[in-house]
């Protein structure tokens, strides 16, 4: 009976330290976009694609004006919801003092399920009814 107790607390023993083990070879990791100020300018369309695994982290980072009227739409639009969650968006300042530096916005999601989607956004006026957007960015994110 005891030989069986000891048997049983050893094979619980021993699955849990695989289990960690492999659980920490696989950690959630964190992928990053990017489109500089000068791409925004010059391209009205621009596209990317990545490859995620189920719980990690893509920060999504675009060049922006706000000396400017125009700014990205803060809500990205996505596909498939339940493959993608926008978790958050900021503007992050110029790391320059000179008038007129552009600066970065910054959207971080997480992967939630398997799939397939795309994620949206433009670059507009915010001043005036219903502008035309300069440029628009679409990434087409892939969730294993």
């Amino acid at each position: 009976m005891k030989i069986r107790l000891l048997v049983a607390v050893a094979l619980l023993a021993s699955s849990t330290v695989a289990g960690c083990h492999f659980a920490s070879r696989n950690p959630p990791s964190a992928k990053i976009l990017q489109v500089p100020m000068d791409d925004v300018l010059k391209q009205s369309a621009i596209t990317q694609s990545i490859d995620l695994a189920v719980g990690n982290t893509l920060t999504v980072k675009l060049g922006s004006n706000y000396t400017t009227p125009y700014r990205w739409k803060p809500d990205m639009k996505i596909g498939e919801p339940s493959v993608l969650k926008q978790e958050s968006h900021a503007f992050v300042q110029p790391t320059t003092d000179a008038l007129g530096a552009p600066g970065t916005e910054v959207w971080t999601f997480t992967a939630q399920k398997p799939g397939t989607t795309t994620i949206t956004t433009s670059y507009a006026s915010i001043v005036g009814k219903d502008p035309k957007p300069t440029c628009t960015y679409t990434a087409t994110v892939t969730v294993r």
